[in-house]
């Protein structure tokens, strides 16, 4: 199986025979913000350290992320980027059968394949803005005990749809009574104001579940690398413990994380942002009429469009968005476009509206 992602500025401008930095890009979900100038001094301290090993348990990095979750630095667990935490997590569960969203981002069903797990889908619909059923979908897994694993992606990428913390929980209590492992991927939910929706806060050590969480959207750092999982099961702990690898972060990644969370003006500037860019765009994409624009709780909108090709005929107006096409249950008419600064969205909008 192979997932093709957003973000590759360099491909697309070698195709259309333009420079990269002429395409504003709007098919990988970044805080346009950038850096923070506080963290990059950070990074930039760290350089020096680069001549050393890091010291492999992590220390100080797990403890500030479970610092700031209020858990202990033992619940958490690192490593270079969330992908390598699907894929590290994929390997630690040796799942026989496991049931994933459809659409839901590519590499739970690439990483659990790769560990020689079965796949099946569940499903989601446009007719409901493809929000996830919990019930019907207790009711498949009741009709399918084998079923060992659910990765559930809260808030859903590419429907920017959620799961609210009770209807997590009721889910959780199923998989506890059923031995079933729940991997819950919140790469998405720091975009929601304040984590307001995570399940982090109602984690019980007796719950088959393990959190992924991702630096990269908020922070803005993709090309830095570094996820985390968090987890207080004792029993996937020692799994996770087995089968990770060491040095899974490098230095300055490592001393960013550290000091993310202390950067508040830069949080509270990201949601200032949020509250007005969000709303802004989803009520502007409303107004291209050959567009149907799917809610979201979080940093991007699901597109659906009348007009086919509209990835390439954005290219040609520099603009990136992301071709939903290699989604499963998803057709080549649907794009996902990132929420960016007023002036880009503004430019987003008026690249559309000159198609119609």
């Amino acid at each position: 199986m192979k997932v093709t992602h957003g973000g590759n500025r360099e491909l697309i401008a070698q195709r259309i025979g333009i420079s990269a930095d002429k395409l504003v890009d709007f098919s990988a979900n970044i805080n346009p913000l950038g850096l923070s100038p506080r963290l990059k001094q950070v990074i930039t301290d760290a350089v020096d350290e680069v001549i050393y090993y890091p010291n492999p348990q992590y220390p100080e990095l797990r403890e500030a992320i479970g610092s700031h979750f209020k858990l202990s630095s033992e619940d958490v667990f690192v490593g270079n980027g969330a992908v390598q935490m699907i894929f590290d997590t994929a390997t630690a569960l040796h799942s026989k059968h496991a049931l994933v969203l459809a659409p839901t981002f590519g590499e739970y069903e690439r990483s659990l394949t790769h560990a020689g797990t079965t796949v099946s889908h569940f499903e989601l619909t446009p007719e409901n803005n493809f929000q996830v059923p919990v019930q019907k979908l207790l009711t498949y897994l009741k009709a399918h005990p084998d079923i060992d694993l659910i990765c559930l992606c809260n808030p859903n990428n590419p429907s920017g749809q959620v799961v609210k913390p009770t209807d997590v929980q009721q889910l959780a209590d199923y998989c506890t009574k059923h031995d079933v492992w729940l991997i819950l991927d919140e790469a998405f939910m720091d975009l929601i104001d304040h984590d307001a929706l995570s399940y982090v806060s109602l984690m019980k050590p007796t719950d088959p579940v393990i959190i992924l969480r991702s630096a990269t959207k908020f922070f803005a750092i993709p090309g830095l690398r570094l996820g985390f999982a968090l987890t207080r099961n004792e029993q996937l702990k020692k799994q996770l413990i087995n089968t990770q690898e060491p040095w899974s972060v490098n230095t300055m990644a490592a001393r960013f994380g550290e000091h993310m969370y202390e950067d508040t003006d830069y949080i509270k500037r990201t949601y200032d942002w949020l509250r007005t860019e969000k709303p802004y765009l989803y009520q502007a994409l409303q107004t291209v009429n050959y567009l149907t624009v799917f809610p979201s709780v979080t940093n991007y909108y699901l597109l659906k469009s009348e007009i086919p090709q509209l990835r390439e005929r954005l290219w040609q107006r520099g603009i990136m968005i992301r071709d939903c096409s290699d989604y499963v249950a998803l057709s080549p008419d649907y794009y996902r476009v990132a929420v960016r600064s007023h002036a880009e969205n503004e430019r987003l909008i008026a690249a559309l509206r000159s198609l119609a």
